[in-house]
């Protein structure tokens, strides 16, 4: 992506992009991040005439031209689910939180995914309930669910709240809803951590894994303006599930989701704070063997 500001009105901003294909576009950026105006002529003017792969390119540079905007100028045109460097605000403030401070801000949300094991053997739950009843109207397996949590910061760069725990589910095929609990401030969110169901036990490595999460959605939302992340970002693992539907489903972007995919310069990086001594950690852990450190590690995560 290469862009340039060629104007600013009354209305907005004037962009001007060459995109990964080496198609030019022309579009104005209200100051609202609003796109009142896209002109290029490398693909089909109607979205239902191009191919999929032509609508993300067509949807990358609309992105990128909202944060370009925002990088160049004093105007906030990024939508917060789209905001990286609002992400890493929000992820730098969740690795400083102590054990009680997740167990206070997330606990319910900790609770809600552990509930799906209690009828594993492996998996030590303590007996702990669901804080929230899954929906009726949910199809599919009991695990076929996402929770997540929003998370607002304060002008301090620190967590101010957090929205209750967000159900997202399927009511049909292809079709989602999602369940709200807990009041909604009149504001965005700074971010929202995203968690399907997982036998983390202990707070220690699930405000890890919650840090991750926002690092992998770090990192979709740099793929979703067309850009390679910065090399702190190139990880694998689930980010913001909706990018993870294009992954799976779009032939021009890698599997970035799948911790096991081969993609150059990109890892699986998750190494959680583990709630067993260093010692004990060291007879876990071989060091010549090809299994990654987290794979060796993972059954620690899920005793107390």
């Amino acid at each position: 992506m290469k862009a340039k500001i060629v104007g600013e009105d009354d209305r907005g901003v004037g962009v001007e992009i060459v995109d990964n294909n080496s198609i030019k576009h022309t579009i104005s950026v209200s100051f609202d991040g609003d796109i009142p105006g896209h002109g290029q002529d490398g693909y089909p003017s109607k979205a239902a005439e191009r191919t999929p792969e032509g609508n993300e390119s067509v949807n990358q540079v609309r992105n990128y031209a909202k944060y370009f905007v925002s990088q160049e100028t004093e105007y906030e045109t990024v939508p917060w689910d789209l905001n990286p460097d609002r992400f890493e605000d929000v992820r730098q403030a969740l690795m400083a939180l102590s054990s009680d401070e997740i167990e206070e801000l997330f606990g319910d949300l900790l609770a809600q995914s552990l509930s799906h094991y209690r009828d594993e053997p492996n998996v030590d739950t303590a007996g702990i309930s669901r804080p929230f009843d899954l929906p009726a109207d949910k199809i599919g397996t009991e695990d076929a669910v996402l929770y997540k949590q929003e998370i607002y910061l304060d002008d301090a760069g620190d967590i101010e709240a957090v929205l209750g725990v967000l159900i997202t589910y399927y009511v049909a095929r292809g079709e989602r809803t999602t369940v709200r609990h807990g009041e909604t401030p009149d504001r965005d969110p700074d971010a929202c951590v995203e968690v399907s169901p997982a036998p983390f036990v202990a707070p220690e490595p699930f405000r890890d894994y919650l840090v991750y999460n926002l690092r992998c959605q770090i990192r979709d939302c740099y793929v979703g303006m067309g850009l390679e992340p910065p090399e702190a970002y190139k990880v694998l693992g689930p980010g913001q599930y909706r990018f993870t539907g294009k992954y799976q489903h779009f032939d021009c972007y890698p599997k970035y989701y799948d911790k096991d995919a081969s993609i150059p310069g990109y890892s699986h990086d998750f190494v959680p704070e583990l709630p067993i001594s260093d010692a004990e950690l060291g007879g876990l852990v071989d060091p010549t063997s090809e299994t990654s450190l987290y794979d060796q590690i993972k059954g620690a995560l899920f005793s107390r």
